[in-house]
């Protein structure tokens, strides 16, 4: 016999025009509830224009399993030889190939099933502090350490200190999607709106003023469980990219997603000190150098990256890049 539980799981959707929705409705499915997402995705990089070079190198990321994601299943699909590398200081993997031939139409596949958990609080790993070193795009001036001294005061918590900051950017800030940001913080502080990048350039540059060690997430963003459907397609592009953080506190690492609280103020304390399973991390840190480096500098890496004869590609011209998903399981 099944119990509640069991049963509920099994028999929480039912299809139709390939939508996912509850068998009383819809609206009984609440984003904070969903404890895990399994998936199967398929991610697409499509030749559009071979670019006319004599060397083209290109990097594709490799998502890995960690304490909120677990990646099985993973191949890679290329006409062309390829070989797996690894970023050592920051754990990040890629599939690299380099070749003077490269086709119209061509496509390289990546394909993994995927069990993406609520993130929550993880016990410290490693030393903390080779997170306290600022990229080139996450500095503070003389406004910006004065508004953190004016909004921290004589707090020495670091777990409080982010609470303030938290807060206070969701206030400060005005969220806008439709824009592709550099996550630059002074002028996130200055202009008072950006996206998720500068959100978190902002919380990432206060917090290491304050002596605060934030590590760096990137990834791509899936709908919301609530409106996700059965099957579905996303450009994995600048748009549909997505930063989060953690910040150090005691001896856990405490996971925040200050743009996403400013876009759901229903979530806005779930979002301090946990992440829901909407989202696919790919890589960790910025200003990456990627296995061989690049010539080019890398800000994040989400998604793949081409270069031809040492200059980048260009994105939506040379190539295309696709993340196809189909929901497995959904739990609550």
């Amino acid at each position: 016999m099944l119990s509640r539980r069991e049963f509920l799981l099994s028999s929480l959707f039912l299809l139709t025009d390939g939508a996912l929705i509850s068998l009383a409705s819809s609206e009984t499915i609440r984003d904070k509830d969903i404890k895990s997402l399994s998936l199967r995705v398929i991610y697409i990089t499509e030749i559009l224009r071979p670019p006319k070079a004599k060397v083209i190198r290109i990097w594709f990321p490799v998502p890995e399993t960690d304490h909120a994601q677990e990646v099985t299943g993973l191949k890679f699909q290329a006409r062309i030889s390829y070989k797996r590398t690894e970023d050592k200081e920051m754990g990040n993997t890629f599939f690299y190939l380099e070749t003077g031939n490269i086709k119209e139409g061509e496509r390289f596949t990546l394909l993994f099933n995927i069990r993406r958990k609520v993130e929550l609080p993880e016990e410290d790993r490693g030393n903390p502090d080779i997170f306290l070193k600022p990229s080139e795009w996450e500095k503070w001036d003389s406004s910006i350490m004065d508004f953190a001294q004016r909004i921290t005061g004589r707090e020495k918590d670091p777990l409080k200190i982010a609470r303030i900051v938290f807060d206070a950017l969701i206030e400060r800030l005005e969220y806008i999607h439709e824009v592709c940001g550099r996550g630059v913080s002074t002028i996130a502080f200055e202009e008072r709106k950006g996206r998720c990048d500068e959100f978190h350039a902002l919380f990432r540059s206060i917090l290491l003023y304050k002596g605060i060690p934030v590590r760096w997430e990137e990834g791509i963003l899936l709908p919301y469980p609530s409106k996700m459907k059965r099957k579905g397609e996303i450009e994995a592009d600048c748009i549909n990219a997505h930063s989060w953080v953690r910040f150090y506190a005691g001896s856990k690492w405490i996971p925040v997603d200050v743009s996403e609280a400013k876009r759901r103020p229903d979530m806005r304390d779930f979002y301090f000190g946990k992440i829901p399973p909407d989202r696919i991390r790919f890589s960790t840190g910025r200003g990456i150098d990627l296995v061989p480096k690049q010539e080019d500098i890398i800000n994040t890496f989400p998604y793949t990256y081409m270069e031809a004869d040492g200059i980048p590609a260009v994105y939506g011209h040379n190539y295309l890049n696709r993340l196809r998903f189909e929901v497995v399981k959904m739990e609550i």
